[in-house]
């Protein structure tokens, strides 16, 4: 996995993060690099996603009666292709250990065609929301009880 995802180093790692650093819809990769002596001085590295041209939604929750990050939302975005309907699911929160990930869900969508629709669930509220027919490549924002997702205009960086 690592020569395929060109993401190989020779030294220890201690920390890896996932997020979306250059704003183009793929989630590029930080890793702490480095031993835990003081002489071991291996510089961190950042690893771009190429993005290999696939469809991707991001998600940037807020929740009002649950908690604001977010945490243990569950996302369901049904997506239309060309063998049909297929679901992915995603789960709110940042997936860390010894590193964390964005607060904001960076859902890929490969070959998508379109977006049929997400799904919310929020953990203390129970509430669910349903948005139909939302763009792909966008950055959407998602308030618990608003009844629209908020496109959300991004910059991209180069990195």
């Amino acid at each position: 996995m690592t020569t395929s995802a060109g993401m190989g180093h020779l030294q220890k790692g201690h920390g890896v993060a996932f997020g979306d650093i250059d704003n183009d819809g793929d989630q590029d990769v930080f890793e702490e690099m480095g031993g835990f002596f003081d002489g071991d001085v291996a510089q961190n590295v950042l690893y771009k996603n190429p993005g290999h041209g696939h469809h991707w939604v991001t998600l940037r929750l807020e929740g009002r009666r649950s908690n604001r990050s977010a945490f243990d939302v569950r996302i369901k975005v049904r997506v239309r292709t060309a063998g049909g309907p297929r679901d992915i699911h995603a789960l709110g929160g940042t997936g860390g250990s010894f590193g964390c990930n964005s607060l904001q869900q960076e859902i890929g969508l490969g070959d998508a065609t379109g977006i049929e629709s997400i799904e919310v669930r929020w953990p203390a509220s129970g509430e669910i929301q349903v948005f139909r027919e939302p763009t792909m490549d966008t950055t959407f924002r998602v308030v618990e009880g608003e009844p629209a997702l908020t496109s959300v205009a991004v910059r991209r960086y180069a990195l």
